[in-house]
């Protein structure tokens, strides 16, 4: 009974920190760390990082009695607090935080509305979200911290079940920073499990090309992996091709493309049957991409206004091959592996061309 008075407390306390006070406009300017500041910071970190929460508080204390608008340190005050469960105080740093223009302004929305969320208030977190968003999108300096609140809403809502609220808001981050790898990720599996395989397999496609080497890669290049794979024989020896003929068409009508993905990789055994694996893989994804850019019929809905550009112009740009091997590469292909090591120079381009694309303004 003790802990139930005990968190119904703490639920009455952030709903409370939240409902008491809208969040404030950001028009306070961060101060810069100096060289000592920022290795008392890097040694706070390490101390939150060994779970030392106490102590890394009293590092960041420390920082801001000297230097009460070193934003940064208040930020990872509230996210060491937050950690804790401390969440009334959590609210009530990142609060004072959110004060301040910079970058870490979005972290700041990101724990008052994951302590809110924490104590089964998804509806308050997403009113901090919808609140954050007015104030952001009258600037357009802002525009990338919008992709932010976006991307988190998506979050909230897929933890909601609520799919097709989700798929919206992280439409909107993706069209409001293309670069930010996150809403790619989470739109590919959630486009993934309700249907939408061409679109998922074009989200994962982007994820990829931004964020290479991280837990999340392996995952989304085994969906593109997976998605390509050629179609398997029934006991009749003859090609079965499963078609969802359900498929949501809101994205555009993707039907000949599922129906064409299985028989992609088996159409390099006819043409070269000596063609190793590797170099299947690569053919089918190099002619699943010249299909799409050349597809004049594609309805300009989201995915035909975002990834489709973008897929196009790295076929144009010849990076496509580079890219497949990249996947394999990824997978643990070792003959992958080895083309990439010889072709450095393509790869380097590969980098280049994915972190610095950007969409047209339509």
């Amino acid at each position: 009974m003790k802990l139930k008075i005990i968190s119904l407390l703490i639920v009455c306390l952030v709903a409370g920190s939240a409902a008491a006070q809208k969040l404030p406009k950001p028009t306070q300017l961060p101060t810069a760390l100096t060289e000592a500041e920022r290795a008392e910071l890097a040694r706070g970190v390490a101390l939150h990082d060994a779970k030392k929460y106490d102590e890394a508080i009293a590092v960041y204390d420390a920082i801001l009695k000297l230097n009460p608008d070193a934003v940064v340190a208040i930020y990872e005050k509230a996210l060491t607090q937050y950690e804790m469960k401390n969440l009334n105080a959590a609210m009530t740093t990142a609060y004072s935080g959110a004060k301040y223009k910079s970058e870490e302004l979005p972290l700041f929305y990101g724990i008052m509305a994951h302590c809110l969320d924490d104590v089964g208030k998804p509806d308050e977190a997403i009113a901090v979200y919808r609140e954050a968003e007015a104030m952001l999108s009258t600037e357009r300096s802002m525009k990338p911290h919008l992709a932010n609140i976006y991307y988190n809403l998506g979050v909230t809502y897929v933890r909601l079940k609520k799919y097709s609220e989700a798929r919206a808001e992280l439409k909107k981050a993706v069209e409001n920073n293309f670069s930010y790898p996150s809403p790619h990720y989470l739109l590919s599996v959630v486009w993934g499990n309700t249907g939408y395989k061409v679109p998922a397999l074009m989200a994962a496609l982007r994820f990829v090309s931004l964020e290479y080497n991280t837990g999340r890669t392996g995952p989304a290049a085994a969906t593109i992996e997976t998605i390509l794979k050629p179609a398997e024989k029934g006991p009749d020896g003859k090609t079965v091709i499963n078609l969802n003929l359900a498929a949501p068409k809101d994205e555009g009508d993707f039907g000949l493309y599922e129906m064409l993905l299985p028989t992609l990789m088996m159409v390099g055994d006819k043409k070269d049957p000596n063609k190793t694996e590797a170099e299947k893989f690569v053919g089918a994804l190099s002619s699943l991409v010249s299909m799409i850019a050349e597809d004049k019929d594609l309805p300009k809905t989201f995915v035909g206004r975002t990834y489709v550009p973008f897929l196009a112009e790295m076929k144009k740009r010849d990076l496509v091959p580079t890219f497949g091997y990249m996947i394999l590469f990824i997978r643990g292909n070792a003959e992958a592996k080895a083309w990439l090591q010889r072709n450095d120079d393509k790869l380097g381009r590969l980098f280049t061309f994915a972190s610095e694309y950007v969409p047209a303004d339509k």
